[in-house]
C-alpha cells in the first residue's frame, strides 16, 4: 500500500501541474534572423575559407600548367 502511494504521488503532482511555460514570441528582428548571428558569422567565415582554398587550387593548377 505504501509503495503504491509513493508511486501515485508524483503522478498526481504531474497531472495537477499546469502546462509548461512557453517562450515569448520572437521579435520582428529575431524572426528575420532565424539561425542567429553567431551561426551566420561562422557560415560567412567558412565560405571565405572555401573561397581562399578554391583560389589557391586554381593558382596551383595554373602554375602546373605553365610548368608543363
Amino acid at each position: 500500500m505504501t509503495r503504491a502511494l509513493l508511486l501515485a504521488i508524483p503522478l498526481l503532482l504531474a497531472a495537477c501541474s499546469g502546462p509548461p511555460d512557453t517562450p515569448p514570441a520572437p521579435s520582428a528582428d529575431e524572426a528575420d534572423n532565424v539561425i542567429g548571428a553567431p551561426l551566420q558569422q561562422s557560415l560567412d567565415k567558412a565560405n571565405s575559407v572555401e573561397g581562399l582554398n578554391g583560389q589557391r587550387k586554381d593558382d596551383l593548377d595554373d602554375a602546373v600548367d605553365q610548368a608543363n
